[in-house]
């Protein structure tokens, strides 16, 4: 009897063969129907009889059938979610077993860790899929068709170099081919380790901090679609893998210390883990890191590798990166336009757009400040603007959480600093949710790193304000390591080091740069030491311990040294202004989007009659905006924002003219003058208008959800009742950083009139409370949600979507929902197949790349079936009775087959993709409208509408 091991193998390659080759052959004879040639493919025989004989004398052969069927059954699962293989991946999936090994990895990750296999299953797993991979890619290279199709597919990756190794000899060609990939390796492991894993502001209590995976500590960020939102509502914010899935080229806006680097960074990785799918275009792509900030001259794409691969750069092959951007297999990042001086960024505007029209097939994102660009800043070049929202107060909860975990996984601790790291987080999280100041400064994955390493330093105790925060942040940084570590101090004191940091921020500053070579950067702390009592130490000394020690400066590629984050060199070198009586260039450079952050804390630095004397020169204008009245009102909100930095001012009549200034700017007229008026902080909430000022309302919303407390919830409360999608969009994305998810429900959503408009909801803390929206028709649930219960109680749910889920396996509780009329379940592949008997008497149910069972379809009243399922791939065999039916959409590209159609003669209404025969459509008798998505012929669209007269036909 054979062992357990080989007869599992025996199932897996029988099961696999058999899908994979099938594919294969339609892929390699485009769609041509040879059964016999098709059984042929598939018929393994001896190629299992040997890969198992070799098993059953290995050392697995010996584990426990539990554990053996466990593993079976895993791999199993992660071949199926590999499957089908697309045309355009299969040729290169096949490759090598490795390169399948990886996809199939790569797809099915969630399932392997879910299966919760023990130690001897998980290798157990590893051997049986090796093997897998092993002898599927053997024998589908054994296939002339295969190897045919390989070459034209290879040579036609990049039409310039395919024209180039056209003319070279075979051997020649195929060592080219060979060069191009493997660099692509190479590149692949330099990215990941230049761009892989995160660093957490003060986790590690060294001066080099370590990085951490991106799978355990990044909090992943949503955005919101920049502008109206009449279609649908995005303001609670999507899942950026939501989001970009059908948006090839994205502007990502976002704030100081919003993580943009970091979400980047997490994109490039995301790209080289995984494999590119129908469901996220955005993966298994080469990634291009390109800061601007690192370049003197915008670059040609074949200097794009230099910031992540410069030590292999030699290496390189000619056009090699031409070669992924014209293909389409290339991700390029764009970071930091706002890190250019205002002069040059419409020269980077251009280059982009010249960058897209060359490369139109690659895919892009870029990253800014909101103030640095308008939001249709790269509308000609197609691209989407999307917002880079603050941490909800979920996304804090869970930042705090990665950062604890992080922070006791540090080598070294006692069981006891555990524990009180434990303790830290719990109060830490109390703490926020009771203190709205706070939990503002935490909307930023900076500052809220801030506050956790500074909450444990402190004993549990914070600072009230921005200032504060790095305050403590620099003691902390300058002294307070070194001495919890025992380590001798330096030769120069926390003041003298403040002052070297304050003047090189500030000579960064007033430059417009944000970063220096190192022999320039050290020159310039020569010149910042005149007056400081150790000014005899050698500058080059200096800047090394800076760089080791001091956690605020670190050297980038090539020698060239910058702060840590903006916002370090901004409040520096707003000390810097401020105790060097810089006033006057202060304010002549207010206007400039990179002196924002300036200005704000050199008020909060300096002494009551200066305050006085900035807040009131603002109010008069610089000489670039007296003659132009949006300067001034930028200015006017920038003093306004001043405010809330100055406890003191004298005279205190100053403060009073501010706001009587800034009263002719409310309500706010967008939203950056909204952003940039709750930066002013609570005092603002009484000064803005009610809804009554309708046009202005979604800018009041967002002013006042910006500003949180409890003052700011009550006034939102009053915009529950206007019918504006603007409106509403800004009150679900003020949902997002609520200290009290389930009170704002009953209190503000349960009276919006949504209408017919589609929610995006995501995350069981929302969920569980979306029972209190009582007006909600249309609900559109993202990621993992179970159990479903929440849904079923929404009292006028008419039309659920369900995107992505992968653990929700139970639809009965959507049976007793009485208003749900329509359910679509896309992408939703949990471990067991979907039991659909809870919905089968719903009005309509939609069905895309999801794992359902289709027999429990049976007997069901539904009207209408939308459907792309692999079950119906060779016909319509696999659907049961639907004795109701009235409207079929096939959602299938061709070739595909209408076989058994005959069995619905109810339908009035079939879709369908490309032109069907005449002969499959006759079949239906009621047929009255035949919806044909892109029809590859007109000729033949035309025809059809010959041959069947009585149908009404459109495309």
């Amino acid at each position: 009897m054979a062992d357990p091991f080989s007869a599992g193998l025996l199932m897996v390659l029988e099961t696999v063969l058999e899908r994979v080759l099938l594919g294969l052959f339609d892929i390699v004879h485009k769609g041509a129907r040879d059964k016999k040639r098709q059984r042929e493919l598939t018929r393994p025989g001896p190629l299992i009889e040997r890969v198992s004989a070799e098993l059953a004398r290995g050392e697995l052969s010996a584990i426990e059938r539990h554990e053996w069927q466990a593993a079976v059954d895993a791999v199993l699962e992660s071949i199926e979610a590999s499957l089908p293989l697309r045309e355009d991946e299969a040729l290169q999936v096949m490759l090598t077993p490795a390169s399948l090994r990886k996809y199939v990895l790569s797809r099915s990750e969630k399932i392997r860790r879910s299966a919760g296999l023990s130690d001897l299953a998980t290798a157990v797993y590893d051997a049986l899929l090796e093997r897998v991979c092993v002898a599927v890619v053997e024998l589908v290279q054994s296939q002339p068709e295969y190897a045919r199709r390989l070459a034209v597919e290879t040579l036609q990756i990049s039409q310039a170099t395919a024209k180039a190794v056209a003319r070279l000899p075979d051997q020649q060609q195929r060592a080219l081919m060979a060069a191009h990939r493997d660099f692509e390796d190479r590149y692949a492991d330099q990215v990941a380790h230049s761009l892989g894993g995160l660093e957490l502001f003060g986790v590690s209590r060294g001066r080099a901090p370590r990085r951490h995976s991106f799978d355990s500590s990044y909090v992943s960020l949503a955005v919101a679609r920049v502008g109206d939102a009449d279609d649908e509502l995005s303001g609670a914010g999507l899942p950026v893998e939501t989001a970009l899935v059908n948006t090839p080229r994205v502007l990502i806006r976002g704030g100081a210390g919003a993580g943009k680097t970091t979400f980047l960074r997490w994109l490039a990785m995301n790209a080289l883990g995984e494999t590119r799918t129908s469901g996220n275009e955005w993966l298994g792509l080469v990634p291009f890191f390109v800061p601007l900030r690192q370049y003197t001259t915008l670059p040609k794409p074949e200097e794009f590798i230099s910031p992540t691969a410069s030590m292999i750069e030699e290496e390189k092959p000619a056009g090699w990166v031409t070669a992924r951007l014209r293909e389409g297999r290339a991700l390029v990042l764009v970071d930091g336009v706002d890190e250019l001086v205002s002069e040059r960024r419409e020269e980077a505007r251009q280059w982009l757009c010249r960058l897209v029209n060359a490369y139109p097939q690659a895919r892009y994102a870029i990253t800014t400040r909101p103030s640095a660009v308008p939001e249709d800043w790269m509308e000609e070049c197609d691209f989407t603007a999307f917002d880079l929202l603050p941490l909800s107060d979920k996304g804090v909860r869970d930042f705090v959480e990665a950062w604890h975990t992080a922070a006791r996984d540090e080598p070294g601790l006692t069981r006891e600093a555990r524990v009180w790291l434990t303790e830290c987080e719990t109060r830490l999280i109390a703490t926020l949710a009771r203190r709205p100041d706070l939990r503002r400064l935490a909307s930023s994955p900076l500052l809220a790193g801030l506050l956790c390493a500074l909450h444990q330093d402190r004993n549990m105790h914070l600072p009230r304000d921005r200032r504060s925060l790095y305050e403590a942040a620099l003691d902390l940084l300058l002294v307070r390591w070194d001495e919890d570590r025992g380590l001798a101090l330096p030769s120069f004191s926390k003041e003298e080091q403040l002052v070297l940091l304050q003047r090189f921020a500030y000579s960064l500053v007033r430059n417009r740069e944000l970063m220096v070579p190192r022999s320039e950067a050290v020159h310039r702390l020569g010149n910042a030491m005149r007056g400081l009592r150790s000014h005899d130490i050698d500058p080059d000394d200096a800047m090394q311990r800076l760089l080791e020690r001091a956690g605020l400066l670190r050297e980038v590629s090539s020698e060239r040294v910058q702060f840590v984050h903006r916002t370090f060199r901004d409040y520096l070198a707003a000390k810097e202004v401020v105790d060097a009586g810089d006033l006057n260039l202060l304010v002549d450079r207010a206007h400039l989007d990179e002196w924002h952050d300036v200005v704000v804390m050199a008020v909060a630095h300096a002494r009551p009659r200066e305050r006085a004397r900035v807040l009131m020169e603002l109010l008069a204008g610089n000489d670039d905006t007296r003659k132009d009245e949006r300067g001034r009102d930028k200015l006017r909100l920038l003093a306004l924002a001043c405010l809330d930095q100055a406890d003191v001012i004298e005279p205190e009549t100053a403060r009073e003219q501010v706001t009587r200034a800034a009263a002719s700017l409310i309500p706010p007229k967008s939203f950056v003058h909204a952003d940039a008026l709750s930066e002013a902080g609570p005092f603002v909430v009484d000064l803005l208008p009610g809804p009554e000022a309708v046009k202005e309302a979604p800018y009041i919303v967002r002013t006042l959800a910006n500003i949180g407390g409890e003052g700011a919830w009550e006034r939102i409360a009053e915009f529950a009742a206007v019918d504006h999608a603007m409106v509403i969009d800004e009150l679900l994305r003020a949902w997002r950083n609520t200290p009290d998810t389930e009170q704002y429900a009953e209190t503000v959503l349960s009276k919006v009139d949504f209408g017919d408009r589609r929610v995006d909801v995501r995350g069981w803390h929302r969920i569980q409370f979306i029972k209190h929206l009582k007006y909600l028709r249309n609900v559109r649930c993202i990621g993992n949600i179970n159990p479903l219960d929440p849904l079923a109680e929404m009292p006028s749910l008419h039309r659920l979507e369900l995107w992505q889920n992968e653990v929700m396996h139970d639809l009965s509780p959507l049976a007793r929902s009485r208003s749900l009329k329509e359910l679509h379940l896309s992408r939703c592949r949990p471990l067991g197949r979907i039991d659909l008997s809870p919905v089968k008497n719903l009005d309509e149910l939609h069905l895309h790349f999801s794992k359902v069972d289709l027999a429990t379809l049976a007997g069901g009243t539904l009207r209408r079936l939308q459907i792309h399922d692999e079950a119906i791939d060779d016909g319509l065999a696999a659907l049961p009775d639907l004795p109701a039916l009235r409207e079929l959409a096939i959602d299938h590209r061709p070739p595909y087959l209408l076989a058994g159609l005959e069995r619905w003669p109810t339908i009035v209404v079939l879709e369908v993709f490309g032109v069907p025969s005449a002969d499959d459509v006759r079949v239906l008798p009621a047929l009255e409208h035949l919806v044909v998505h892109q029809p590859e012929s007109l000729a033949r669209l035309e025809k059809l509408r010959q041959q069947l007269p009585a149908v009404r036909i459109t495309t």
